[in-house]
């Protein structure tokens, strides 16, 4: 996977993610999907926003931390955290695309 995020002024590349890893994003994902339909504003609560940056810092490795992924100047705004939390998913299809067009490439030309 190809994720980069930059805190702090510093770019972070988000290595391989293992089933493990991407399975516990799916729940929590699910979780959250399921909690914000149920809720009339659709809103995300503080627990949803304060579990997508820690899994977003355990997607990067804990390459860095909560607080700095947050932080005001140098972190992510509000909307930056929910969109690189949901873009995770994303980036492991895109993966999925490109190693099947390699397959099919390899496919058609007998190798």
């Amino acid at each position: 996977m190809n994720r980069k995020i930059i805190v702090n002024h510093k770019e972070f590349k988000m290595e391989k993610m293992s089933a493990d890893t991407y399975m516990e994003y799916l729940e929590l994902a699910e979780q959250i999907d399921a909690a914000t339909s149920e809720r009339a504003s659709k809103r995300y609560s503080r627990q949803e926003i304060e579990a997508m940056m820690l899994f977003i810092c355990k997607a990067y490795g804990n390459q860095f931390t909560v607080d700095e992924l947050k932080d005001a100047e140098n972190g992510l705004d509000a909307a930056g955290i929910v969109i690189e939390f949901n873009m995770i998913d994303m980036g492991i299809a895109e993966e999925m695309n490109k190693r099947m067009d390699k397959m099919m490439k390899n496919f058609q030309s007998g190798k």
